[in-house]
């Protein structure tokens, strides 16, 4: 006779055995899930550490010297140095209430107010307009958008070498005179507030923009279409990538609908690169507000002051004349600069990090 023994069956309701060993399963996952996150992070850590370290070295430690060296008297030939108490002449804030007293400064602000309106302005007009067209041609695509970013392979002080050419008033070297010379249009033109000479004298005396209280120089603006030129790559590159993710049923439906080229761009691309926009916009603002190169190669800031902006401010001040002691001054420019341009920036870091989700 044979006897068979059978196992139990095992409960599964609630509290029992086996809901038990599971609940013990869970709590050795999340033990694990803990363990496993405090390794990562440790991991993560030693990863930005060395990153970390040469940020702190070479761009933190520089910008707090800097900002210290704003508050002493100093000069090329008898530098500050923050370990040398020897070198102290400690001004206090008297850099910073000279400089923010200074009529300097605050026409190289106005003709900054300049950069930051008209360059984001021409940058992003520019090259959405020519995003827009190489991406309706299709056809030689490729070759038309080489052509448009090239430009930004160069460099800016390049480009103001290339457009001081382009501005010569010798017709026989300028390009632009030797237009207006064989169109017969070198003179004056007055329109309303503008008072504008096209006798050639573009980096010199170009003519005014009368706004009541204030005449801009337009050398600024020329010297911003260079600027523009340069830089209106950049604005291509990030459109053509923001219209390579535009679905094509969108711009067929519109066309289905009945809608003009024109309204197309309208109401299904322009909405369609808001943020490539945004993105072109605050890096061009960024880098109207830090210009120098192009400024200093085509003008050096004149005639007189007329086109000297705030990133060329602080060379003038510590550069220009190795013996004058007013590189404080110039440190104290550039930590106010610093501090619009970061607070101009900051938005556009704001969105770029990552939003957590709402619960």
């Amino acid at each position: 006779m044979t006897t068979s023994l059978k196992k139990p069956p095992r409960a599964s309701g609630p509290g029992s055995f086996g809901d038990r060993r599971g609940g013990g399963r869970a709590r050795t996952v999340s033990g694990g899930t803990r363990t496993a996150g405090k390794t990562g992070g440790r991991t993560g850590y030693a990863f930005v550490t060395p990153l970390m370290a040469v940020f702190a070295l070479f761009y933190l430690w520089p910008v707090l010297q800097s900002v210290m060296s704003s508050f002493f008297t100093w000069g090329l030939l008898r530098p500050w140095n923050l370990f040398d108490r020897s070198t102290w002449q400690f001004a206090g804030l008297a850099n910073y209430r000279h400089t923010l007293s200074d009529p300097d400064f605050w026409h190289a602000g106005a003709n900054s107010l300049l950069w930051l309106v008209l360059f984001p302005l021409l940058v992003v007009g520019i090259s959405l307009v020519v995003a827009v067209a190489i991406w309706h041609a299709r056809r030689w695509s490729v070759v038309f958008r080489t052509v448009f970013v090239l430009p930004m392979t160069i460099s800016l002080a390049a480009a103001g070498v290339i457009w001081s050419f382009v501005y010569n008033p010798d017709a026989h070297i300028g390009v632009l005179n030797a237009v207006l010379k064989a169109l017969h249009l070198q003179g004056t033109l007055d329109v309303g507030p503008l008072h504008l000479k096209t006798t050639g004298q573009w980096l010199a005396d170009p003519g005014t923009l009368n706004l009541g209280f204030y005449d801009i120089r337009l050398v600024n603006v020329f010297v911003i279409i260079a600027a523009a030129w340069a830089f209106a790559g950049y604005g291509v590159i990030t459109f053509s990538a923001g219209l390579a993710s535009l679905p094509q049923e969108l711009v067929d439906s519109a066309r289905v609908d009945g809608c003009r080229p024109l309204q197309v761009v309208r109401h299904v691309i322009v909405p369609h690169l808001r943020q490539p926009m945004r993105i072109v916009f605050v890096v061009s603002v960024i880098f109207a507000l830090r210009t120098f190169d192009i400024v200093y190669v085509m003008t050096s800031g004149g005639p007189g002051t007329d086109s000297t902006v705030l990133g060329l401010l602080p060379w003038q001040e510590a550069f220009a004349f190795l013996t004058s002691p007013q590189a404080g001054q110039g440190a104290a420019v550039a930590v106010l600069m610093s501090a619009v341009l970061i607070a101009l920036g900051f938005p556009y870091l704001k969105s770029m990090l990552p939003r957590k989700e709402s619960r």
